[in-house]
């Protein structure tokens, strides 16, 4: 194992910030054990979730992205509780689970069985979840695979934090601006509204503030106000809602 993983992690760790990094993530972890299905989502608790890996989307894909997820106990375990690293599907469910509609929607044609999520939480609060199913104990293949996940962790982290400066920078360059009217429904002030646009245009708080004549301290009290009003938590998020 630990000699597979020397010959892997290279090119997980060269494939950083680029399209191809999470299909590298998917067909390392495969080589490393006997997983039966397997796919890498993102979620965000102001947004439904997303797949990250370049599998083509079946129609249960988007069905769990438009509606199911809300339903997934993993969903709710992950923003709901203090998140794990590693949590497995039986251990947030009993008997009762093949009762609930989610597994009548959803679950029961998915197919798949012993489930196992590893969570890696990135800085603008989205969790990133390498979802997988085994015909194994749950249990024996995470400690099949805890020296590759420990590992690839950082990986992640450092890659998403490269992926958010590159949609700051295409962003920045995009001629697109935001839409007033969706800015109106969170009752932001004029001058809030004037700072948003400014941001998304790829200004600094230090810009900002020359631009409109105040300190950067005032930019900064703005920026809370503006982040606490739209339910956000970070810049990246801010061009996630605005930038498309």
């Amino acid at each position: 194992m630990s000699h597979r993983l020397f010959d892997i992690l290279p090119t997980i760790i060269g494939s950083i910030g680029q399209d191809c990094f999470y299909h590298h993530v998917l067909t390392s972890i495969q080589t490393l054990a006997p997983i039966s299905n397997i796919r890498i989502v993102s979620y965000s608790k102001v947004k439904p979730p997303f797949f990250l890996d370049d599998y083509p989307l079946s129609d249960f894909d988007k069905f769990y992205c438009q509606q199911a997820y809300l339903l997934d106990p993993v969903y709710d375990e992950i923003y709901g509780h203090e998140t794990k690293e590693w949590v497995t599907l039986d251990s947030l469910t009993n008997d009762s689970f093949h009762n609930s509609v989610y597994y009548d929607r959803f679950y029961q044609q998915l197919g798949w069985q012993n489930e196992s999520n590893f969570v890696v939480e990135t800085q603008d609060n989205r969790k990133v979840c390498i979802v997988y199913s085994t015909e194994d104990n749950p249990k024996s293949s995470y400690q099949a695979l805890e020296c590759y996940f420990k590992a690839v962790k950082a990986a992640i982290q450092r890659h998403e934090v490269f992926s958010q400066q590159r949609c700051c920078r295409r962003a920045a360059a995009s001629s697109q601006m935001p839409d007033v009217s969706r800015l109106d429904r969170h009752s932001l002030t004029k001058r809030e509204k004037e700072i948003v646009t400014l941001i998304l245009q790829g200004l600094t708080s230090v810009d900002i503030a020359d631009k409109c004549f105040v300190s950067e301290g005032t930019v900064k009290n703005h920026r809370k106000n503006i982040y606490r009003k739209l339910s956000i938590k970070s810049q990246a998020e801010l061009f996630h809602q605005f930038i498309q």
